[in-house]
């Protein structure tokens, strides 16, 4: 079988992580599979920011929680405000976020899905295991949110489309949950 082919069928996401850290070469691999993501109109209108550590990351949860006190977040108190909370509930060493310029691109969100989809498939090509994590979004324009995210170099005029979080996968791949039929029509 085509080996893109095959990755794609075995590509899972992955939830429990070694301590083990990616490799900057395995990021830079990761990063420029991210830059060949087609986008609309070839706007490339993407952005990712790559945050390694787990004490970097605890400072997104801290910025998130504090988003989910403001008016407008009823929806994330329950969640988010847990005492045990984190953005990167999975302990991976690694967490990607994957924005899109929304003045550059009449669909940011479509080209930063496929961007995260280029992540997604590029850590399981080298071995890695990766879980696309949505949490961020809903806050990113809340102000004190939006100041962390600049602070770490994501664009003011980006949306969240996603986040990864990336490590080696602990134990085996799991196996592919069937697959529901009747998705799909061919018209001749």
């Amino acid at each position: 079988m085509n080996e893109v082919l095959k990755a794609i069928r075995e590509r899972r996401s992955v939830r429990v992580f070694s301590d083990a850290p990616v490799s900057g070469e395995e990021l830079d691999a990761i990063l420029d599979a991210a830059l060949y993501a087609p986008s609309a109109m070839n706007t490339q209108a993407s952005h990712v920011t790559a945050v390694r550590g787990l004490g970097r990351i605890a400072e997104l949860t801290d910025a998130l929680k504090e988003a989910s006190r403001q008016p407008g977040f009823d929806r994330y108190r329950d969640y988010v405000g847990q005492e045990t909370y984190t953005v990167n509930f999975l302990k991976a060493p690694l967490f990607l976020i994957v924005g899109a310029d929304r003045t550059r691109s009449f669909c940011p969100r479509e080209d930063g899905s496929m961007v995260m989809a280029n992540i997604l498939l590029a850590a399981h090509a080298l071995g890695l295991g990766a879980v696309w994590i949505n949490q961020l979004g809903p806050a990113a324009d809340e102000p004190g949110f939006r100041k962390l995210l600049t602070s770490l170099g994501f664009p003011e005029t980006h949306l969240i489309v996603g986040c990864a979080a990336v490590g080696r996968r602990e134990g085996a791949n799991p196996p592919a949950p069937p697959r529901i039929g009747g998705r799909f029509n061919v018209i001749s």
